[in-house]
C-alpha cells in the first residue's frame, strides 16, 4: 500500500455531474510528498461491487467513495482527514452519520446524529445540519454513504447488497467488527455539497430488511418471544409464524408446552429444522395453576434481556417488537411498552373494540407509571392489555412473575405485572395496533370460577397496592373500592353450581362486607344501594 497516495473513487453514470466532482477534487489542497489518483466505475450493478472493483485495482492506503454529486468544498479536507487518521485505531471518517442505529435501520431517525452537509434531497438546496462535533471528531455506529473516507481496505458486502442503499450502513458495521473506528470530524462549516435531488427509493425496504437482519445482533439486545403452549395446534401455528415474520431479526422464541396430546411438539419439531432461534421445551402435561407456572418456566428459561409474551391464539403485527424496543432500548425510564391492539375472531376476522380493549389515548403517548397505574386501580380496567400485548425489560420483574406483595394472583397475574413493573417508570402507549387479542369459542376466559376469581384479585391488588402506598391516595382508595363494589355486585347472587365456584363465590361475599365495611369509615353512603350480603 502506498502510504503517500490518496485515491478518490466513485461510480458514474453522468458524466457532466462527475467533471464538476472531479473539479472540487482538483482544487483541494494537498501536502507535500501525497499524490492523488481519481478512478470512475462504470456500468455496475451495484455500488459496493463497484466500490470493490476500485479498491482492488488501486494500491493508496487512503481511499475517499464518494457519490458522483458530491462536490468537496473543504479545500484543507486532505490535511484534516489525515490528522484524523493520525489515530491508527480510526478506519473510516463520514461527514454525517449516527451514534445509534434505530430497530428500523434508518440511521437519521436514532435522535443521535453528527455532522453536517449542504444537501438537496427535498429539492431545495440547504444545509443539513445535526449535533455539532465539540472536539476533533466524534465516534459513530454508522455513516452516510455520499462520502466515505478510509485508512484500511475492508471488502464491501456485494455478496448481499445488490443494489443502492445501505451499503454504507453496512460498510461501517464492517469496519466496527474489524475493530476500528467510525467518526465524523468537527466541521466549522460543511465539508461537501451533495447535489443529490429527490432520491430513488426503489429496493429501500428490500435492503433495509437485510441490512437488520444481517447486522441485528451487533446492534441490538436480545429480545426472547415467549410461548406457553397448550394442547392446540391451528392458533398456536399461526403464533408461531407472527413471530417469526416479525422485522426485529435478534430474537429467541421459547415454546414451554403443557399439552396433554403430542400435537404440539409434532407441530414446532418441523419448525425446529429451520429455525434455530426456536427453542422447545415439553412438560409432559399440565404443570398447573390454569398455566401460570408455564408462564412462570418461560420466563425462567429465557435468554433475552427483553421479554414479550405471545399467547398461543394471539398474534403480532409483524414490526411489534422492532417498534416497541425502539422506545426501551435508549430511555432506562421506559418501564413497559404496549399498544393499541385489535381483538379477531376464530377465523382472524376483526372484531369491535371492547370498552377496555378502545384506543388509551388518541396518539402514542408517554405516562407516568403512577398516573396509569391509578386509573387501572380506580376503574377496575385492564388498559395496558393481555400478556401478548407488551414488551418489557427481563431484569425489571421482581420476585415471581405473577406475585404481587407476596401474593399470587389467580386470575390477574396481567394486571398485577403492569403494577409492579409501572411502580418502576413510566408507560409508552403506542397507537397503532401491534398485536391482534383472539377471541373464539375454545376459550375459558369467562367462565364463572375465573371472573369470581377475577374479582377476588382486583380486590386483593386495591388494597394491597393502598397498604404499600402505590398509586392511591386515601381519596382514590375510597373511589377504587366504591367501583370494585358497584362492578362486583352483581356475582353475589350469580348461580354457581361447582365446589369451587361456591368457594369463590363465599370469598367474594366476605370480601364485598369488607368493602361495604371500609366505605362506611370513609362515611360513603352504603344504603340501600350496597347491602351486606349473607
Amino acid at each position: 500500500m502506498n502510504a503517500n497516495k490518496i485515491c478518490f473513487i466513485t461510480c458514474v453514470n453522468d458524466d457532466d455531474i462527475f467533471q464538476k466532482c472531479l473539479s472540487y477534487i482538483k482544487d483541494l489542497e494537498v501536502p507535500v510528498g501525497y499524490v492523488i489518483e481519481t478512478i470512475s466505475i462504470k456500468d455496475v450493478s451495484s455500488m459496493p461491487s463497484g466500490f470493490n472493483r476500485a479498491m482492488r485495482n488501486s494500491d493508496a492506503k487512503y481511499k475517499v467513495y464518494l457519490h458522483q454529486d458530491v462536490f468537496i468544498i473543504n479545500k484543507s479536507f486532505i490535511p484534516d482527514m489525515l490528522k484524523i487518521f493520525d489515530n491508527p485505531r480510526i478506519g473510516m471518517i463520514g461527514v454525517v452519520g449516527s451514534k445509534k442505529i434505530p430497530t428500523n435501520g434508518i440511521w437519521w431517525e436514532s435522535g443521535c446524529n453528527y455532522g453536517k452537509v449542504y444537501e438537496s434531497h427535498t429539492g431545495i438546496m440547504k444545509l443539513l445540519s445535526f449535533k455539532e462535533v465539540e472536539q476533533g471528531y466524534e465516534e459513530v455506529l454508522g455513516i452516510d454513504g455520499l462520502i466515505m473516507i478510509t485508512q484500511y481496505d475492508i471488502a464491501w458486502r456485494e455478496d448481499i447488497f445488490t443494489g443502492w442503499h445501505f451499503y454504507d450502513l453496512s460498510q461501517s458495521m464492517e469496519f466496527v467488527r474489524a475493530g476500528y473506528k467510525v467518526v465524523i470530524p468537527s466541521q466549522s462549516e460543511a465539508w461537501c455539497v451533495h447535489d443529490c435531488g429527490i432520491v430513488n427509493v426503489t429496493g429501500y425496504q428490500k435492503f433495509r430488511h437485510i441490512f437488520l437482519k444481517e447486522y441485528a445482533k451487533d446492534l441490538f439486545p436480545l429480545v426472547s418471544v415467549l410461548i406457553p403452549a397448550y394442547n392446540q395446534t391451528n392458533y398456536l401455528e399461526k403464533a408461531l409464524l407472527s413471530a417469526l415474520n416479525q422485522d426485529y431479526y435478534n430474537c429467541e422464541i421459547v415454546i414451554c408446552d403443557d399439552s396433554t396430546t403430542e400435537d404440539v411438539r409434532i407441530l414446532v419439531e418441523q419448525y425446529l429444522t429451520k429455525h434455530d432461534h426456536i427453542r422447545y421445551f415439553n412438560n409432559g402435561g399440565p404443570l398447573g395453576g390454569r398455566g401460570t407456572v408455564n408462564l412462570q418456566k418461560c420466563f425462567d428459561l429465557c435468554n433475552g434481556e427483553y421479554v414479550s409474551y405471545l399467547l398461543h391464539d394471539d398474534l403480532y403485527m409483524p414490526n411489534k417488537i422492532s417498534v416497541m424496543m425502539g422506545y426501551l432500548i435508549n430511555d432506562v425510564n421506559v418501564i413497559l411498552v404496549t399498544s393499541y391492539r385489535k381483538l379477531i375472531n376464530g377465523t382472524d376476522n376483526f372484531l369491535p373494540d371492547l370498552l377496555v380493549t378502545r384506543p388509551l389515548y388518541n396518539v402514542t403517548t408517554r405516562v407516568a407509571g403512577s398516573v396509569i397505574g391509578r386509573y387501572i386501580l380506580k376503574n377496575i380496567a385492564n388498559v395496558i392489555g393481555e400478556m401478548s400485548t407488551t414488551l418489557f425489560r427481563k431484569a425489571d420483574v421482581t420476585g415471581k412473575l405473577l406475585d404481587f406483595c407476596g401474593y399470587q394472583l389467580s386470575c390477574l397475574g396481567d394486571v398485577g405485572l403492569w403494577l409492579k413493573l409501572l411502580a418502576k417508570g413510566d408507560l409508552i402507549y403506542i397507537r397503532n395496533p401491534l398485536s391482534c387479542f383472539r377471541i373464539h369459542s375454545g376459550q375459558n376466559t369467562y367462565t364463572t370460577a375465573l371472573e369470581l376469581s377475577g374479582a377476588i384479585d382486583w380486590y386483593k391488588l386495591i388494597n394491597l397496592t393502598y397498604k404499600e402506598q402505590l398509586y392511591l391516595s386515601d381519596e382514590d382508595y375510597k373511589a377504587a373500592i366504591n367501583g370494585w363494589v358497584r362492578c362486583h355486585r352483581r356475582l353475589m347472587t350469580k348461580d354457581t353450581v361447582s365446589l369451587e365456584e361456591k368457594n369463590l363465590q363465599a370469598e367474594l361475599v366476605s370480601l364485598y362486607n369488607d368493602a361495604i365495611e371500609k366505605l362506611k369509615i370513609f362515611k360513603v353512603d352504603t344504603t340501600p344501594e350496597y347491602p351486606t350480603r349473607a
